[in-house]
């Protein structure tokens, strides 16, 4: 039966469904990519063994913890309550058996999207005040130039009496 591993990270709680081991980390390449600067790249590992499901830490910095005790090497069992450094996350085994679609379909899940945002504001913002700027000394530059010598220039003409 597959593992399951609902982490709850940023307000929002995503689902992993593995069948052998999940390794989470901060890595794009982990299994289970946590955004969390308290993990480490990759710190631990969930693995299913002969013996039935085992949480094991790769030397993280912060600690990996079940049930409230730092661990580093501990059996699983389902409904555990884990955390990884700061990022907590809750163990099950998955009961009924699943399509291979719908297992696919739960695994495929969007990392959250990285604190760029604001900063890509800002770029953009930054950049259209600048161009708006240059584009206005531009105009008033070319409203005040001297006409050039060849060019024609007309009197204002006067009807009257």
């Amino acid at each position: 039966m597959p593992g399951v591993l609902t982490v709850r990270e940023e307000g929002e709680a995503r689902r992993h469904v593995f069948e052998q081991q999940a390794i989470v980390g901060r890595d794009a390449d982990c299994d289970v990519s946590v955004a969390s600067r308290s993990c480490s790249r990759r710190h631990a590992i969930v693995e299913k063994t002969a013996a039935g499901w085992f949480l094991r830490d790769l030397g993280s910095a912060n600690g990996t913890f079940l049930g409230g005790a730092r661990v580093t090497e501990a059996p699983l069992a389902p409904g555990a309550a884990l955390r990884f450094g700061d990022v907590e996350a809750l163990f099950d085994v998955e009961a009924n058996e699943t399509t291979s679609a719908e297992r696919l379909i739960s695994s495929l899940s969007i990392p959250p999207v990285r604190k760029a945002r604001p900063v890509a504001v800002f770029v953009v913002t930054t950049v259209g005040v600048v161009l708006l700027a240059a584009a206005t000394i531009w105009a008033r530059y070319c409203d005040r130039a001297p006409a050039k010598a060849g060019a024609r220039t007309t009197a204002p003409s006067v009807t009257g009496s």
